[in-house]
């Protein structure tokens, strides 16, 4: 019997997967797994969600314009090129989905972010993934892949999941050999936390040229993931362009004022990136440790550790996972990323850090 088909191209294609949450048997859980914010949401934006309870029977403003003026102002960007959406995820979508035609390519790092190849793939274009050198990524490669059939270039900078930046002067160096009708899309999710003095957004570079995108979340750094905000900077037609296809109430009413009153508790921001700071550097330390037992962490400037149980290790990362389970810690396995034999780790609250120092010691004996 004949029925309806999906697109061929979307037949293939595996959903996104997203962080362990619960573990069975084990009431006291601390969550490692999705790079949440281990401190939350601001207490001025908790009271602010509370509030909007008294509005949810209104739509929300379709234009998101307070929210957009907000973001206009703390970034000083111009009001005109921001769009607002579900998470920055529903943007990267629909960058992919406007840009690209069937048999397109669009280019990514080696060890991208999961959702580019797949909203690439939902456009029914092609995945092609430049090669890194010890995970980081490698410009010269990005642009040697670049020919007639790429029309949109994704990079997270820093990166999910190998915490790898790329310096502003190789960002200009892999703009330059874009040609203008290639869109470069930067995703800066984790931007707040990086401290490498030779970082920029690019947000300069996108103020000057047509071809360039730079989407921000709610997510990491203000603890909002629940809430789903994410923005994008844009040029003016790219802009209109998005506003003309997305969701017109993809933004719900207490999820904008949420994020307004987040972007005004400036100290509650700052007290978010030194908890990372700090504790990514006691981290990073303790793990060290362990090199000669084959331990290898990478550096990180996100809120997350990745580290490799290489071929010297007694343990493998599989069953690292399952033995810091059993102490309440869920942290990330790679399969998804092919790092088989990799953890990525989020940085918790001071309770989990010395929880995870402590068992992670009880591994390597």
């Amino acid at each position: 019997m004949d029925k309806p088909e999906p697109k061929k191209y979307l037949k293939n294609i595996t959903p996104y997967k997203g962080g362990v949450s619960n573990i069975e048997g084990i009431d006291n859980i601390y969550k490692l797994s999705s790079n949440e914010n281990s401190l939350g949401p601001s207490e001025f934006a908790l009271k602010k969600y509370q509030e909007e309870s008294n509005n949810l029977s209104l739509y929300p403003d379709s234009g998101n314009r307070e929210l957009i003026d907000s973001i206009s102002k703390k970034y000083s960007l111009e009001s005109n090129r921001i769009i607002c959406g579900c998470g920055s995820d529903e943007l990267l979508h629909l960058l992919a989905r406007t840009y690209l035609n069937e048999d397109d390519e669009g280019l990514i790092s080696e060890n991208a972010f999961a959702v580019y190849p797949l909203a690439i793939l939902n456009s029914g274009a092609n995945v092609v993934r430049a090669k890194e050198n010890s995970l980081q990524p490698n410009i010269e490669d990005l642009i040697s892949n670049i020919n007639e059939k790429t029309k949109i270039i994704f990079i997270a900078n820093p990166n999910n999941p190998t915490g790898s930046l790329i310096k502003s002067d190789d960002l200009k160096k892999l703009y330059s050999a874009i040609p203008s009708n290639v869109l470069l899309v930067i995703d800066a999710a984790y931007s707040e936390y990086v401290t490498d003095p030779n970082y920029e957004i690019g947000f300069d570079l996108a103020k000057e040229n047509n071809n360039i995108v730079i989407t921000k979340t709610f997510s990491k750094a203000f603890g909002l993931a629940g809430l789903r905000v994410g923005w994008a900077y844009c040029p003016d037609d790219i802009a209109k362009t998005l506003l003309n296809i997305k969701v017109p109430f993809s933004v719900n009413v207490a999820a904008q004022k949420t994020a307004i009153a987040a972007l005004e508790d400036h100290k509650h921001i700052q007290l978010s990136i030194d908890h990372n700071s700090k504790w990514l550097r006691i981290l990073e330390d303790e793990f060290a440790k362990y090199e000669k037992r084959g331990i290898k962490i990478y550096p990180s400037q996100c809120n997350f550790v990745l580290i490799e149980f290489t071929l010297e290790s007694k343990i493998k990362a599989s069953d690292a996972y399952n033995q810091l389970c059993s102490k309440g810690l869920i942290t990330r396995e790679m399969q998804e990323y092919n790092l088989d034999n990799f953890l990525r780790i989020t940085i918790g609250n001071e309770e989990a850090n010395l929880l995870l120092i402590e068992s992670f010691k009880e591994l390597m004996i």
